[in-house]
């Protein structure tokens, strides 16, 4: 079994229970701070909350640019991160390190390792696939905006994909460990979770079951990585640079979050040939050359248990 699911918590603080309340918390804190931007925003365009409540999505989103709209939605996972780190702080009462990692401190190195990789191999579908589909993606880049994308980009998505990472790959790994010490298992579990997560986002609606199953399978990705090696640094490394490219270089126009990217593909809806590629090779080779850079060992162990 991995040792992320050995590292100590306190047993007094590590019932059910509690996990549970954590969760209430976090959930709390979100709902009741997470809409602070919009409300703010709203009240300078003259509008009530009721009244932005009631707008269709369209107008909704409409009302702000869409580095504000990515601004306030990224806000919410700057909350959901502190509510975190405060449960388990306080509710857990053990150091926050523990939910990281089981290294003495997180180990920024691997995080830009798992970063660069994973960055280059989006670099290289992307210029795929503008010789392969050219036609449909346009350059977009706007000076005014995009700087300020780039902003928002460096300073908030490292906060929304560690709030992402610390939840699934940190907490509910955790909790997931307590029923079961199959790595395996745990996986797959996280995946599901994680694949549960996202079935609200538009991509779900555009590409349907194959939107879910990609979701699922980067659950379960990056839960592996946690657990084969010890820790989220990985996960949150690789989920950094993904998010990076879909915000930063190239986004749709039916994506979740719409930002003012360099590049803009304007296709419709479908499953392109870089989603089969990414979980096909892309995940297998991730882990191939993780596993040779930091000799992972006791494969059988990790995932299968004593």
């Amino acid at each position: 079994m991995s040792h992320y699911f050995k590292s100590p918590l306190l047993n007094q603080r590590n019932e059910w229970w509690r996990y549970l309340l954590t969760l209430g918390l976090v959930i709390s804190g979100i709902i009741g701070f997470g809409r602070i931007p919009y409300m703010l925003g709203a009240a300078q365009k003259g509008l009530s909350l009721e009244e932005l409540d009631q707008l269709p999505p369209d107008e909704f989103t409409g009302l702000f640019s869409n580095n504000e709209n990515l601004t306030y939605q990224l806000f919410v996972f700057v909350v959901g991160f502190v509510m975190l780190l405060l449960a388990f702080r306080f509710n857990h009462r053990v150091p926050l390190i523990t939910f990281f990692t089981t290294r003495k401190r997180i180990d920024v190195k691997r995080f830009f390792v798992a970063f660069g990789l994973w960055a280059l191999i989006e670099g290289i579908l992307t210029g795929i696939e503008l010789l392969v589909n050219g036609n449909v993606i346009k350059w977009n880049y706007n000076p005014e905006s995009f700087f300020l994308l780039l902003a928002i980009c460096v300073f908030l998505v490292p906060i929304q994909t560690g709030f992402e990472e610390l939840f699934c790959r940190g907490f509910v790994l955790k909790w997931t460990g307590k029923a079961t010490s199959r790595g395996i298992s745990i996986a797959l579990i996280n995946g599901l979770i994680f694949g549960g997560l996202h079935s609200m986002n538009p991509e779900v609606t555009a590409l349907g079951w194959f939107a879910m199953l990609f979701y699922i399978l980067s659950g379960f990705f990056a839960a592996f990585l946690t657990v084969m090696d010890d820790g989220i640094e990985l996960a949150w490394g690789y989920h950094t640079a993904n998010n990076f490219f879909g915000l930063l270089i190239l986004s749709s126009q039916w994506q979740s979050l719409q930002t003012d990217s360099l590049l803009l593909d304007t296709s419709k809806p479908s499953v392109g040939w870089g989603l089969i590629v990414i979980l096909a090779i892309a995940y297998p080779l991730m882990i191939f050359l993780l596993a040779k850079i930091y000799r992972w060992s006791d494969w059988k162990k990790r995932l299968l248990g004593d």
